[in-house]
């Protein structure tokens, strides 16, 4: 099924996004039509021959892929697997029956949808531990953090998908790194990536956008990370807004460090490309499926040189991948750059 929420870039927005002040609203909208979390047993939900959810108070409530993989792990199932040519009564009942013999807590995370027949969207099963930070509260922090280092907080991109948002923050102007014929022109930013459904935790990073072919990648620095915290009370506190304060000052020098690496890496001889990237896409634990797409971006910008493998890794994470793939290959790309 088509992620419910997805929205690919911010041109997809309804209204248009361009800079953090823009997705705040955004941001601030999409709460506004969040229910209060739900903590309750699984035996007391119910799957319907629709394959909605019924919970006890709510209503029925449509699944996003996210939470009906989440809900699947709760019962041991692998839902297309098991239920592959079964009927909708049977996935009701053999899923209800499941539910009916467990007694584990859990948090359903809710949103009301007024495009859908049903009541809304379910869109987690957490733990009632979980304790989700909103993305507007992030974003305001990204706000307050960066008032002193940029004042435009433009946007270079942003991804809503069911199980994450991220968005990249730029920072400063587009500068050429090396001539035409190296690197070309680059923007630093600031992703910012957060999941309020168990995805994820919250992570900031310095990040690098080569503008020639809009592909990006996680600064490849090993202070690159400039936070990351799991989703626990107290996750917003006055102590971490003068922690990631600190920590921006630095971010335009830093940035600069970063090109000066990938220009570096652009005089790094590789012999097999090929092999370089098997290599890569092995000790960085990717499937192997993305050997092709990855050798077809190569034949793109034909460079047999470290940056030139790193380029193909990012400029094939745009064909098709989501947005949480596309993170996962683009910090791929700069632990390799990070090694020369």
């Amino acid at each position: 099924m088509e992620n419910i929420e997805n929205i690919e870039n911010y041109n997809a927005f309804a209204h248009p996004v361009r800079t953090l002040h823009d997705i705040i609203w955004k941001f601030q909208d999409l709460e506004s039509q969040e229910n209060d979390d739900t903590v309750i047993e699984l035996n007391k939900l119910k799957v319907l021959d629709n394959a909605k959810v019924q919970i006890p108070g709510l209503g029925e409530y449509e699944m996003t892929d996210w939470s009906r993989k989440q809900m699947s792990l709760l019962v041991g199932i692998k839902y297309d697997r098991w239920f592959n040519n079964a009927s909708p009564a049977d996935q009701s009942a053999e899923l209800t029956r499941r539910f009916a013999r467990s007694n584990e807590l859990v948090r359903l995370r809710t949103r009301k949808n007024d495009h859908l027949s049903t009541d809304g969207i379910l869109r987690g099963f957490v733990s009632p531990k979980y304790t989700p930070v909103k993305d507007s509260q992030i974003a305001r922090l990204m706000l307050l953090a960066l008032r002193n280092v940029d004042p435009d907080m433009r946007l270079i991109r942003a991804n809503i998908t069911d199980r994450t948002v991220s968005y990249v923050i730029g920072i400063g102007s587009p500068y050429l790194i090396g001539g035409p014929g190296d690197v070309g022109d680059v923007w630093g930013g600031i992703l910012v990536r957060n999941s309020d459904v168990g995805y994820a935790s919250l992570k900031i990073s310095l990040h690098l956008t080569r503008l020639v072919c809009r592909n990006g990648m996680t600064a490849p620095l090993k202070n690159a990370e400039l936070l990351r915290r799991k989703h626990t009370k107290g996750i917003l506190d006055d102590n971490l807004l003068q922690l990631l304060g600190e920590r921006l000052i630095e971010v335009p020098g830093q940035l600069r460090q970063s090109g000066q690496i990938m220009l570096n890496a652009s005089s790094v001889f590789i012999a097999n490309p090929e092999e370089e990237i098997a290599r890569i896409l092995d000790t960085s634990n990717l499937p192997k499926r993305l050997l092709t797409p990855v050798l077809t971006a190569f034949a793109i910008e034909p460079r047999n040189t470290a940056f030139g493998v790193s380029s193909a890794f990012t400029r094939a994470a745009q064909q098709g991948f989501s947005p949480e793939e596309r993170l996962e290959i683009e910090h791929a790309a700069s632990a390799y750059l990070q090694t020369h």
